[in-house]
């Protein structure tokens, strides 16, 4: 079935807030949803009703961030997060994004696997980024130009 990217509003906070809950081991919150529905560019990968997955960006000059990614729990392993961004950093080369960078935690393998594929570089560390239960984790920051696979 047809699935397509949607622009989110304020409106959609309480799907976003249940989509990352069921989702996401360490999930953003209602405050940073709100500021990111506000301020930031998120986006939906719908499927008829249903939203498969969330990614947020925020651009600032040509560098666009990857704020938030997350795919439903029920829809791992179907290319979500692929189509996400990859058709998320399209978009954002529609306000004059020219190169995306990101940071994952040292720790998420599928992630850093997935933004490897789609041609971004491990460009360093950023240590004891992420809170864990009991302590800290390193992010990796990577970093690729757009378009992706150019």
């Amino acid at each position: 079935s047809m699935t397509r990217i949607a622009m989110l509003a304020m409106h959609h906070l309480e799907r976003c807030l249940l989509l990352e809950a069921r989702s996401d081991p360490h999930p953003w919150g209602k405050m940073n949803w709100l500021r990111s529905l506000r301020d930031d560019h998120c986006l939906g990968l719908w499927e008829g009703e249903e939203l498969l997955g969330i990614s947020c960006y925020t651009l600032v000059l040509d560098d666009v961030s990857l704020l938030n990614i997350v795919v439903d729990t029920d829809s791992r392993g179907r290319g979500v997060g692929r189509q996400l961004l990859s058709e998320g950093l399209e978009w954002m080369q529609q306000f004059g994004g020219a190169r995306c960078l990101l940071e994952v935690r040292e720790s998420n393998t599928v992630a850093r696997s997935l933004y490897t594929k789609l041609g971004f570089a491990e460009d360093g560390i950023r240590k004891n980024y992420y809170p864990l239960g009991d302590g800290y984790e390193h992010a990796v920051l990577m970093s690729a130009d757009l378009p992706l696979g150019e």
